[in-house]
């Protein structure tokens, strides 16, 4: 069976994805594609992963943790997300790293499963606005406490990935930014469905319903009605034209009052952000969903 971890990252997601894939529940099923529930699966590999500590699963444990998970059905592919696989918000910037848990973690839920083809997915977000959404989650406070002694200079999404890509290196991974998801957004779910791109899925338009206007969508729907065989390229120049039209601005506008968080600053992390999405493109079997 193929197993896909949908890891996060943090602030990226909201279950979106998982509520996404729920709602197409009997089409993916019927193409032996299974999204159980979260608490179908997320307290039952929690306590795999702790008791195995990181070693690989034997065949029965293997087996009877697929049972546990799947009570029943039966598929060849299994989509597993949680933002907390890795951390929790509060442990991102442990130890003065950024995710530094994640080598680890991801070794250990790929162990869970040592005899299945496991692929790990994983939404990406600007430090710029990542941090601020973090601090906010994590109650406020301190804002230098928070950060942990890390350099936010040297926060790294590349760095990251060339982790997990070490941590996992027989394991296919696929990386999105957060800020493209109103455009890929149905590619990003046929993805970790292991859908064919064009699958028509409810819930494909919730990242660009969330920034378009009510008549702008409306607009938006009517245009694909009006043309069925449009391909993906040619929606994505579609979904441009109308953000461009009838964005809401406030929706995508960010407020940011943290010290030192000044427009420099931002650009700064933005730059770096784009810088890495580059050489992230060059890692080996990895898969970035862009525009």
């Amino acid at each position: 069976m193929q197993i896909a971890f949908h890891i996060g990252a943090h602030s990226t997601d909201d279950d979106l994805l998982l509520s996404c894939l729920r709602q197409n529940a009997g089409l993916l099923a019927q193409n032996g594609v299974l999204a159980p529930s979260a608490d179908q699966y997320r307290t039952v590999l929690r306590e795999a992963v702790r008791r195995l500590q990181g070693a690989q699963s034997d065949p029965a444990g293997e087996e009877a943790v697929l049972e546990a998970i799947l009570n029943g059905m039966d598929g060849r592919r299994l989509v597993m997300s949680s933002e907390n696989f890795i951390c929790v918000p509060q442990v991102v910037f442990d130890d003065a790293a950024f995710y530094g848990k994640m080598e680890q973690k991801a070794a250990w839920l790929r162990n869970v499963f040592p005899s299945q083809e496991v692929s790990f997915h994983i939404g990406l977000r600007s430090p710029a606005t990542l941090v601020p959404a973090l601090f906010d989650r994590c109650g406020k406070g301190d804002f230098p406490a928070f950060l942990n002694g890390i350099n936010l200079d040297e926060l790294s999404w590349f760095d990251v990935i060339r982790r997990l890509r070490f941590a996992v290196p027989d394991a296919p991974i696929t990386a999105w930014c957060n800020e493209d998801t109103p455009l890929i957004w149905p590619e990003v779910l046929t993805e970790v469905a292991g859908m064919p791109a064009q699958t028509d899925l409810k819930g494909q338009h919730a990242r660009l319903r969330a920034v378009l206007s009510e008549d702008g969508l409306k607009r938006y729907l009517a245009y694909l009605d009006h043309h069925p065989q449009i391909t993906v390229a040619q929606r994505r120049w579609a979904a441009i034209s109308f953000l461009d039209r009838f964005g809401n601005t406030e929706e995508m506008e960010v407020d940011y009052n943290l010290p030192g968080w000044t427009q420099e600053r931002i650009e700064a992390l933005d730059m770096v952000y784009e810088e890495d999405l580059e050489d992230i493109m060059t890692l080996p079997d990895i898969t970035v969903i862009r525009p």
